[in-house]
């Protein structure tokens, strides 16, 4: 998978100072890992947000350190937002060794068209959109495709099991589990009112002997 990069610097805003740091534009981080003692970092906002617009928060990311020779290869292990709007709060890097295996989640991607869905005869439901994985960093996919195209008849699902992996990667949910499956679309059939013949000619009526009756009177 392609590695993004980042640049970061040294922080040394904590508590209070941590409001200021945000309005001068830059987002606060923790980086810890491998072999390495947590370390409080500043990341500016714009370069961070380009970075989750392009998978940022599934992919390894080349962190380059301010005062440090060699960047370090890490994961965005936790994203913290706003509860009001999508700036970003917080961020924790962790470091990974591309020799050892790691553990984290990866998000599911839906491609192709369930033709169950395309006719108005179900509806889709997805129960995870992302599943926990177990591979080296070199082999970590920034996504997991799931074709629904498979699905033509409201009793199909997809379970865990069914998933196509990338080489080197296993994936640590239960296979039984359903991922995607189809409900029956609740047909909503109006019935047409429909007036007797006889009710109409009885309107027709009342109207003529009103209208006869409005005639002699203005006579």
């Amino acid at each position: 998978m392609a590695t993004l990069e980042l640049q970061a610097e040294p922080r040394t805003a904590v508590g209070r100072g941590l409001r200021k740091l945000r309005d001068e534009g830059y987002v606060p981080a923790v980086l810890y890992g491998h072999g390495l003692a947590a370390q409080n970092l500043q990341v500016a906002q714009r370069a961070l947000e380009r970075l989750l617009a392009h998978g940022g928060a599934h992919s390894l990311i080349s962190l380059s350190v301010a005062g440090v020779q060699e960047p370090y290869t890490v994961l965005l292990r936790e994203i913290q937002r706003y509860p009001t709007r999508p700036q970003v709060l917080h961020v924790d890097f962790y470091r990974v060794v591309m020799t050892e295996k790691l553990q984290t989640s990866v998000p599911l991607v839906l491609v192709g068209q369930s033709p169950a869905v395309a006719s108005g005869m179900a509806a889709l439901i997805q129960n995870l959109d992302s599943v926990e994985v177990e591979c080296l960093p070199g082999d970590l996919p920034s996504a997991l495709e799931i074709d629904i195209s498979v699905l033509e008849r409201t009793d199909q699902n997809i379970l865990v099991s069914d998933l196509t992996l990338p080489p080197g990667v296993e994936i640590l949910e239960d296979p039984e589990t359903v991922l995607v499956s189809l409900a029956a679309a609740r047909v909503a059939v109006e019935e047409e009112a429909v007036v007797p013949e006889a009710e109409e000619v009885e309107v027709v009526a009342k109207g003529k002997a009103a209208k006869g009756i409005e005639e002699e009177e203005e006579a």
